[in-house]
């Protein structure tokens, strides 16, 4: 029968409360990302035209890998409504030009929710990231706007002019905050030089001196900066948050590891 061991049942004690702490920090690490409710019916106040409440800072003051969420929730009505009184949208990704038109142009619009089920509590969730973990994801870069509006009326869902962004000002910006970067400018290079002068006299056969003379004119050069095309962001509905840089996760790894590497090695 083997004897109880102090060291043993103390080393595994330790390494219980090493990564113990070790989640702790992680779930209680700062974090400058907010979350965002946004009740996408004609009577929500942040639709009132006599405020800027429906333009919206995300990402303003976050670390490294924080991001903002938002949800959009449709609206709900208890059974037995009735059907004029239910609202029902298509929420659309659109340009800064449709957005204050309120016409959508753009043959193939970017549909962002779709809240067609009055009886069902929906949200949609989106997360404002400069890159997307699905396939054909809404991509938020910095610095950009992102404009969402909905154009449906009470007996056309479907309709892209006009409707309720018109009527009720259902309409919001997402402003991706952003470093402000100034554009890159290339000084153009000057390369000059000095105008050499070569003087050739012809043989004594006449009493005039003929000279020629060759001057090199200076020569400019610019550089010019490559342009790049911009690739249009795609349709996002439902994403998860992202939260906590990654310098505390890595300090406290390496912190785990040199415990448990002291302990192991002090109990040989």
């Amino acid at each position: 029968m083997m004897g109880w061991q102090p060291s043993c049942v103390l080393l595994r004690g330790l390494i219980v409360l090493t990564f113990g702490f070790h989640w702790f920090v992680l779930a209680t690490s700062p974090s400058n990302a907010k979350f965002y409710t946004i009740h996408w019916n004609s009577t929500n106040p942040i639709f009132r035209i006599d405020n800027t409440d429906n333009i919206i800072d995300v990402n303003k003051n976050n670390i490294k890998f924080e991001y903002d969420q938002v949800n959009l929730i449709c609206p709900v009505y208890m059974p037995g409504t009735r059907d004029e009184e239910m609202e029902k949208y298509i929420i659309y990704n659109v340009s800064k030009d449709e957005y204050e038109t309120c016409r959508i142009t753009n043959p193939n619009p970017r549909i962002i929710a779709v809240c067609d089920k009055p009886y069902k509590l929906m949200y949609f969730t989106i997360t404002f990231r400069p890159f997307t973990p699905q396939p054909g994801g809404l991509e938020f870069l910095p610095g950009h706007d992102y404009y969402f509006i909905s154009t449906s009326t009470g007996d056309d869902l479907h309709r892209r002019i006009g409707g309720r962004c018109t009527t009720h000002n259902m309409k919001i910006v997402f402003k991706v905050w952003g470093p402000q970067t100034q554009p890159a400018t290339l000084q153009p290079i000057l390369v000059t030089s000095k105008p050499t002068w070569w003087s050739v006299t012809s043989q004594r056969t006449s009493p005039s001196t003929t000279t020629t003379t060759s001057t090199s004119s200076p020569i400019t050069t610019t550089k010019k900066s490559k342009t790049y095309n911009k690739h249009p962001n795609e349709v996002v509905k439902s994403e998860e948050l992202t939260l906590g840089g990654a310098t505390p996760s890595a300090r406290v790894n390496l912190i785990v590891i040199c415990v448990v590497s002291t302990l192991v090695f002090a109990m040989r």
